[in-house]
C-alpha cells in the first residue's frame, strides 16, 4: 500500500544523534511503501479446514434419501439457470478445500486482512452447509436468509480479496485467494436472486408470470455489475463466473421468452464491457508517469 501523503518526521527534542536515538526514532517513524504482514494460525485455520470439509460433505444428506434434492425444493422459474450451471459447485469445493489447507499451513490469504478475510470465507462455508440441510428440508424461506448472508460476508471477502495485497507471501496462494473469491462471490450473487425469486415463485407469485422474474434478473445484474465495477479489474473471475450464470438462464429461456434471453444477453455484453474499462483504467492510474519513469 503506498501512501501520497508525505510525512514529515522529526528528531524529538532530547533524543540525541547518537545510534540508539536514532534507532528508537525509526521505530516510532511510518512506514511507507509496503504493508506489514500479518500471520494468522490456531483453531481458526483449522476451522475453515473443517468447514469447507462440511460443505462438501453436505449434499451426501439429500442425495441419500433423507430430504428433498436441491432440484426437488426449488421452484422452477423462467429466470433459472440450466442445470448444467450448477456444476460449478464442484470448483467451488475443491478451491475451498486447497484454499483451506494452504492457510492452515501458510498461515496467511496473500490479503491486508487475513483474519476477516478467513472468518467471511468461514461464514460462507458453515452457510452452504447449512442451505443444503434446509433444502433437503424444504423450508422455502429459510434458503434465501442463508444465502443473503452467505452473499453479504462473500462481498466483503471480495472488497478484501481486490485490495492491497501481501507481498509476502507466495503468488499462487494470493491467486488462489482471489478466484476462489471471485467464483465464489459471483455464484452466490446470482444465487441469492434466484432463491429468493423461487421462495416468491412458491408462495406469493406466479411462476410463469414475466414480469416480475424480469425485475428480479434487472436487479440482479445491476448488482452484480457494480460489484464487477468495484473488483472486477481485480478479481477477474467474478465477472467470468457471473457471465456463467447468465450463459445459463439463456439456456433455460431460449425459445421461451425473448425478454429473459434479451436482458441476460445485454447483461453478459456489459459485464465485458465493464470488466474491460475497469481494467485498462486500473493500468493506466498504475502505470508510472514519465517524469517517474525518468
Amino acid at each position: 500500500m503506498v501512501y501520497s501523503t508525505c510525512f514529515r518526521y522529526e528528531i524529538p527534542a532530547g533524543s540525541g544523534t547518537s545510534d540508539e536515538g536514532v534507532r528508537r526514532n525509526r521505530a516510532t517513524a511510518p512506514t511507507l511503501g509496503h504493508m506489514t504482514p500479518t500471520r494468522i494460525s490456531g483453531p481458526i485455520t483449522w476451522l475453515a479446514v473443517f468447514l469447507a470439509v462440511a460443505q462438501v460433505l453436505a449434499p451426501i444428506v439429500p442425495f441419500s434419501g433423507l430430504g428433498a434434492s436441491p432440484n426437488e425444493s426449488t421452484t422452477d422459474l423462467l429466470i433459472t439457470p440450466a442445470g448444467w450451471t450448477f456444476s460449478i459447485w464442484s470448483l467451488i469445493y475443491l478451491l475451498s478445500i486447497v484454499f483451506a489447507v494452504a492457510v492452515a499451513w501458510k498461515g496467511a490469504t496473500g490479503t491486508g486482512s487475513p483474519r476477516r478475510l478467513l472468518i467471511d470465507l468461514e461464514v460462507a462455508f458453515a452457510g452452504a452447509a447449512v442451505w443444503i440441510l434446509m433444502s433437503a428440508a424444504e423450508w422455502t424461506w429459510a434458503t434465501p436468509i442463508v444465502l443473503t448472508v452467505m452473499t453479504v460476508a462473500l462481498l466483503d471477502a471480495a472488497r478484501i480479496a481486490a485490495g492491497p495485497a501481501d507481498a509476502s507471501v507466495s503468488r499462487w496462494l494470493r491467486v488462489l485467494t482471489r478466484v476462489l473469491v471471485g467464483v465464489y462471490a459471483a455464484w452466490a450473487t446470482a444465487a441469492v436472486f434466484q432463491n429468493w425469486a423461487a421462495a416468491i415463485g412458491a408462495d406469493l407469485a406466479d411462476p410463469r408470470s414475466l414480469g416480475w422474474q424480469l425485475a428480479v434478473l434487472v436487479t440482479c445484474a445491476v448488482v452484480g455489475l457494480a460489484v464487477t465495477a468495484a473488483v472486477g479489474s481485480v478479481l477477474v473471475a467474478y465477472p467470468l463466473t457471473l457471465i456463467w450464470a447468465f450463459v445459463g438462464i439463456i439456456a433455460t429461456a431460449q425459445g421461451v421468452t425473448t425478454a429473459v434471453v434479451g436482458v441476460a444477453v445485454g447483461t453478459i455484453v456489459a459485464l465485458v464491457v465493464t470488466t474491460t474499462a475497469v481494467t485498462v483504467l486500473r493500468r493506466r492510474a498504475s502505470a508510472p508517469t514519465p517524469a517517474a519513469a525518468r
